[in-house]
C-alpha cells in the first residue's frame, strides 16, 4: 500500500505552485487568502504519480474500473487514477450548450456500468453533479468521487461518496466584507493574466 503523507502533499503542492496564498477573486466572485491552481501539479508527473497511487487504492474498494473526468481540471487526475488499474478505461465529459456536460468523442457509458468519477478539486462540486448526471443519462451508475483536495464548506453537491486525499478549509468573503480589500492588498486571479487586477 502507498504511504501517502500530508505532509508530503502540502509541500508538493505548495513547491509547484499548485497551492497559493494572497488574496484572489475565486470563479464564485468571492475573495480568498488562499487558491488552489492543482493543474501546476501536472508539471511534476514524478509527484503526480504519487498522488494519483493513493487515489487509486482508496478508490479500489468500490470495484471499478471505468474512471471519469470534467474536462478540463479533471482530465489528467482520471487518467493517472485510471493508469494505476490494469484493464481499465478512462474518458471525460465536457460541457454542453444546455449548461451540463456530456460525452463528445466517441465516448460512451454503456447500461449499467459502474463509474468513478475524479476531479481535481471538489468546491460546490456542481461540476462533478453534471457529470453524474452525463454517466446516469448513459444509464451508468456512479459509485464514488475521487478528488485530490476537498475544499467544499457545507458538502458537496452530489449523493455518492467522496473520496479526497487532502481536506482543505480555505475562508472566503464578499468583496465588501473582505478584510485583503481593506487592507489594500492587491487582487490576483490566478486562471486569468498574470497581472494583478488592481
Amino acid at each position: 500500500m502507498t504511504t501517502f503523507s500530508e505532509v508530503e502533499a502540502w509541500r508538493m503542492l505548495e513547491a509547484s505552485g499548485a497551492y497559493l496564498r494572497g488574496h484572489f477573486l475565486l470563479t464564485t466572485g468571492r475573495h480568498s487568502d488562499q487558491f488552489f491552481l492543482l493543474s501546476r501539479l501536472s508539471e511534476r508527473p514524478d509527484w503526480l504519480w504519487v498522488w494519483a497511487r493513493a487515489l487509486a487504492e482508496r478508490l479500489e474498494p468500490f470495484g471499478v474500473r471505468t474512471v471519469v473526468g470534467p474536462a478540463v481540471g479533471g482530465i489528467i487526475p482520471a487518467f493517472a487514477v485510471a493508469s494505476c488499474w490494469p484493464g481499465s478505461r478512462m474518458l471525460f465529459a465536457e460541457k454542453d450548450t444546455r449548461g451540463g456536460m456530456s460525452f463528445r468523442r466517441g465516448f460512451a457509458i454503456s447500461p449499467g456500468e459502474a463509474v468513478v468519477v475524479v476531479e481535481d478539486a471538489v468546491t460546490t462540486g456542481k461540476s462533478v453533479a453534471a457529470v453524474i448526471a452525463a454517466v446516469e443519462g448513459a444509464g451508468g451508475e456512479v459509485r464514488a468521487v475521487g478528488a485530490w483536495v476537498d475544499r467544499s464548506q457545507d458538502g458537496p453537491a452530489f449523493r455518492p461518496p467522496l473520496v479526497a486525499l487532502l481536506k482543505a478549509d480555505v475562508p472566503h468573503w464578499s468583496p465588501d466584507a473582505c478584510p485583503l480589500c481593506r487592507q489594500g492588498v492587491p487582487l490576483s486571479r490566478p486562471k486569468g493574466p498574470t497581472e494583478a487586477l488592481r
